[in-house]
């Protein structure tokens, strides 16, 4: 494993760059073509679409509902995904994310429907992620070993695949009680801090507190938008200008440069904007070195909104004015130790352990002892599902010792017309 992860690290580093969106264009095609032939006849789903000779544009656009309902097809490995998903479940109740399926690496994800979801990645695939977060995120120390705090819903082999002679990997697992993982952090004293938004705010709230004593030379921040607040306050508070990485379960999509503009990974990653209003769009992506679970005309949610004019950085690669749309709130409870916070990871991500037979829900914190269950779902697994997210999250509660919360179920969701649906929503006036 470790050979393969030099090998792609040398790859990425060394192999030559575009210079022009045309020179881009011609290295995408010649990539696809290779793609088709070797992958895609090896996929149930795909092969007929490759063998009647069809091309990019004449296969379908599918979403994560789709591409779910497909698992045992899609997929090249004959995986099932019954199986799949009972090795990803019970790793995310023993909170042990060392179990595979065969030689790959399962994970369980949740995005903004909170509906589950699977990755399943081989060894190669593990590795070239590795060279390339190696290549394009981390920021490299010369001669000192650099040790990474990752902070983490749920680790992986994907994650732990970084730890090297050059690296060391600490997993902070998010269910944890904050002060318990702050304390462990403090101890650890990491050069690299990578972290969901909404953790890194509180981390560098307790840092300006003087409740904790760190000082990483590289901030990174994923899995949620990061909030130009956020991004001025974190900054500000260890002086040290924050890494964006844009990544889903879906893949490596972009990482920020030095401009701190998000670019699009299209080296390996072929972008086709699905258009809202001016230059906001929906991305559908086909990834060209998946080869486990290809992801081929994939519609992403988000939305993206591109650069105006080119970055001065100078990359060819797609750049982004922002992500937009609003991280989820975090949930704040006060109690006789102080302020407890939730974060919306760890709310979804029990949910999707609980239950799945839901359309979607959203979670709504109304007031410092109330929070609301909005729930769409089949009329008759009204009584059944509601019961099951509202004993997790009575048992979230208590484990971080918030008592006497009403919670309150209710049938659909509220929202306002245009609005984004966002899943985990903090609403106190």
């Amino acid at each position: 494993m470790k050979l393969k992860i030099v090998y792609y690290w040398l790859y990425f580093r060394f192999k030559r760059k575009s210079k022009t969106r045309k020179e881009l264009t011609q290295y995408q095609q010649r990539k696809l073509q290779s793609f088709f032939a070797k992958v895609l006849t090896q996929s149930p789903y795909y092969a007929t679409f490759v063998k009647e000779g069809k091309v990019l544009d004449d296969f379908p656009i599918i979403n994560k509902q789709i591409f779910m309902e497909m698992f045992d097809q899609i997929n090249t490995q004959g995986i099932k995904k019954q199986q799949a998903m009972e090795i990803a479940l019970q790793a995310e109740e023993s909170r042990n994310f060392s179990p595979e399926y065969g030689k790959l690496t399962v994970g369980l994800s949740t995005g903004t429907s909170g509906k589950r979801g699977l990755f399943v990645v081989s060894e190669k695939e593990r590795a070239q992620w590795v060279g390339l977060v190696m290549n394009r995120v981390i920021k490299p120390i010369f001669f000192k070993k650099q040790k990474i705090a990752f902070f983490l819903r749920a680790n992986s082999n994907l994650y732990s695949s970084i730890r090297s002679s050059l690296f060391e990997f600490a997993y902070f697992d998010i269910f944890k009680p904050v002060d318990e993982l702050l304390a462990d952090l403090n101890a650890y004293q990491p050069h690299i801090l990578a972290a969901q938004p909404s953790v890194l705010s509180d981390i560098a709230d307790r840092q300006q507190r003087g409740l904790l004593h760190i000082s990483p030379k590289q901030i990174i921040s994923f899995a949620e938008v990061l909030q130009d607040e956020d991004n001025h306050f974190i900054s500000s508070v260890f002086n040290v200008s924050i890494t964006q990485v844009y990544q889903c379960t879906e893949g490596f999509l972009g990482v920020s440069c030095t401009h701190g503009t998000i670019h699009l990974n299209e080296d390996f990653l072929l972008i086709e904007k699905k258009t809202i209003e001016g230059r906001r769009f929906h991305p559908v992506i086909t990834d060209f070195t998946r080869s486990t679970q290809p992801i081929i005309r994939y519609e992403l949610d988000d939305i993206l909104i591109e650069r105006e004019s080119p970055c001065p950085c100078g990359s060819v690669f797609l750049g982004l004015e922002r992500i937009e749309g609003r991280a989820d709130d975090v949930l704040v409870f006060t109690t006789s130790e102080g302020k407890v916070k939730l974060y919306p990871d760890i709310i979804c991500r029990m949910i999707a352990r609980r239950t799945n037979d839901f359309r979607t829900y959203r979670i709504v914190q109304t007031d410092e002892s109330h929070v609301r269950i909005e729930l769409d779902c089949d009329p008759g697994d009204f009584d059944t599902v509601g019961q099951r997210i509202q004993a997790g999250i009575e048992d979230l509660l208590q484990t971080n010792h918030v008592y006497s919360i009403t919670i309150e179920l209710q049938k659909g969701i509220t929202t306002s017309p245009g609005s984004k649906l966002r899943k985990v929503t903090r609403a106190i006036l």
